[in-house]
């Protein structure tokens, strides 16, 4: 048997009044807020909602079972999925707000052709379609301020869909910057030391100079991608060498290397170093620690490795600057070990 129909608000029914008014436009607000913080206030990072979304798919795309599930797989990890249910969010509140909007009255909403007051079900399906832009879907608001109310969902959800559509692409071209970092500078090596050897041209330091300097503001831009776009990091590739925090580490050690040569005219300037380092406190300040809390200190640089690599080092340098940032690589290995990656050479491997 068909289900039987549902009922129309009555006058006066407890279903409607006017706090549902308030609390919808309460949601509307948070939503439209939190979007916008979002996708335009980048400099003051995400808002409330999306933080909170992006903390909570961080450490639970971390677990090896939803990691390696087929559905996370498929779609190419965890990244889409987050951006999904970014958009996902932003979309559900405003349609919960403005349905509760349209509670506020007995005959907010009423019935294109028969004039009759719309259910419950019938004002959220009205809602829906405003916010999605589709039309009115045989319904019609009474009475001026529910038209008006009408015509603001219908600019939220184009508001949401060309903020959507632009972060979107904000991300995916940080995503594609992010792997293009990794792979220039593991280009050079899969090691601070390897890297420092393949920047390095007998008889000047002009090529490592140029490289580095390129490679310290790529890396400026992207820590701010990742304080803009906190999902960023769960664009995790499986590969190391496309990993973001392994190869600041190459950079931090090629940098070091570069500034520890016996000859002291073949040092990076001092300058460059400051600028590399603060590039890397940059990215520290912004990635996630959640999951490298028990990662190993960052092992220490070997001046008779760098000998052998063909880089003459001068261990007291070495061993000055080596002291003076061990607790920004520190840091570093732990977000190395929240991204499940390992040290760049520990055990000779990138995994």
């Amino acid at each position: 048997m068909p289900a039987p129909p549902l009922p129309h608000l009555p006058a006066g029914h407890p279903v409607t009044g006017w706090w549902w008014d308030v609390l919808g436009l309460a949601i509307v607000a948070f939503a439209v807020v939190d979007e916008g913080r979002t996708t335009l206030a980048v400099a003051s990072g995400p808002g409330p909602l999306t933080q909170l979304i992006t903390r909570a798919a961080w450490r639970l795309t971390r677990r090896p079972a939803v990691a390696d599930a087929a559905l996370v797989r498929f779609v190419g990890g965890p990244g889409p999925i987050l951006v999904a249910a970014t958009l996902g969010s932003w979309f559900t509140l405003l349609w919960i707000g403005w349905s509760l909007v349209f509670l506020g009255g007995d005959e907010a909403v009423v019935g294109s052709s028969s004039g009759a007051p719309a259910s419950v079900w019938e004002r959220f399906y009205f809602a829906g379609y405003n916010v999605a832009t589709l039309g009115n879907g045989g319904y019609q608001p009474a009475g001026a301020g529910f038209q008006l109310a009408t015509m603001a969902a219908a600019l939220s959800g184009m508001l949401l869909i060309t903020l959507g559509v632009s972060y979107l692409t904000s991300v995916i071209s940080a995503v594609v910057g992010k792997r293009s970092f990794a792979a220039q500078v593991t280009g050079f090596g899969s090691t601070g030391t390897e890297m420092a050897t393949g920047l390095v041209t007998p008889g000047t330091t002009v090529p490592a100079v140029v490289s580095l300097s390129a490679l310290s503001s790529t890396l400026t831009t992207l820590s701010q991608q990742h304080r803009a776009y906190p999902l960023l990091h769960a664009y995790r590739p499986r590969a190391a060498e496309l990993g973001t925090a392994p190869a600041v580490a190459v950079l931090l050690d090629a940098v070091l290397v570069l500034s520890s040569a016996a000859d002291p005219a073949a040092r990076v300037p001092p300058g460059l170093r400051r600028s590399v380092v603060s590039a890397v406190q940059q990215y520290v300040a912004h990635a996630p620690v959640a999951g490298g809390e028990r990662a190993p200190a960052a092992p220490a640089l070997d001046p008779a490795e760098i000998g052998r690599a063909g880089l003459p080092a001068d261990s007291v340098q070495l061993g000055v600057l080596t002291a003076e940032h061990a607790e920004l690589r520190d840091e570093l290995s732990r977000r190395i070990g929240a991204a499940s990656y390992r040290w760049p050479g520990d055990d000779h491997s990138w995994s």
